[in-house]
């Protein structure tokens, strides 16, 4: 059996395709750096002839109907509270609410109101009303009210969709 012959570093000279190619991109490189350099120095000095366009640029930073930067942040503050929500309290509830025959579907807050719309379903008007019980003798909300309520005809077991709407304190 003869050795075998590996060789896994070959020594190729570069081609002349290559090298041409090479030179190409470094050329086209450093021409694009070069305009980079050209408009950022036609910027600063656009900046630095007119003064004023700073605070016009500044001001177009506003939304509109907004005039002063004390509103944008008040209005800012307003958004934060509203995407807060209840707090984690009212979910904590929620949850330790031990009806199985009811199915919560959807829970809207409204944090202007303090409100929230608790969309579920029930087997039948007893777990419904249970439940119901329940959540007005709690002590996270307040002004438990039935909203709406339908038996729902097209689903097998015929279950009860009801809709409340329940306020909470601070």
């Amino acid at each position: 059996m003869r050795p075998l012959s590996l060789d896994f570093e070959r020594k190729r000279p570069g081609g002349k395709l290559g090298w041409s190619l090479f030179a190409a991109g470094a050329l086209v490189m450093a021409l694009a750096i070069g305009a980079q350099a050209t408009i950022q120095q036609e910027l600063e000095g656009l900046a630095a002839a007119a003064p004023g366009a700073r605070a016009k640029r500044d001001a177009g930073v506003l939304p509109r109907g907004v005039t002063s930067e004390t509103e944008a942040i008040a209005g800012a503050r307003a958004v934060v509270g509203h995407l807060a929500g209840p707090g984690e309290r009212l979910f904590l509830t929620l949850e330790a609410i031990d009806e199985p025959d009811v199915a919560l579907l959807a829970l809207t807050p409204d944090t202007r109101k303090r409100t929230m719309r608790i969309q579920a379903e029930a087997r039948g008007p007893d777990a419904m009303l249970a439940y119901l019980r329940v959540l007005k003798q709690s002590r996270a909300f307040t002004q438990v009210v039935l909203v709406e309520h339908e038996i729902q005809d097209s689903e097998p077991e015929r279950p009860l969709r009801f809709s409340l709407s329940a306020a909470w304190g601070s």
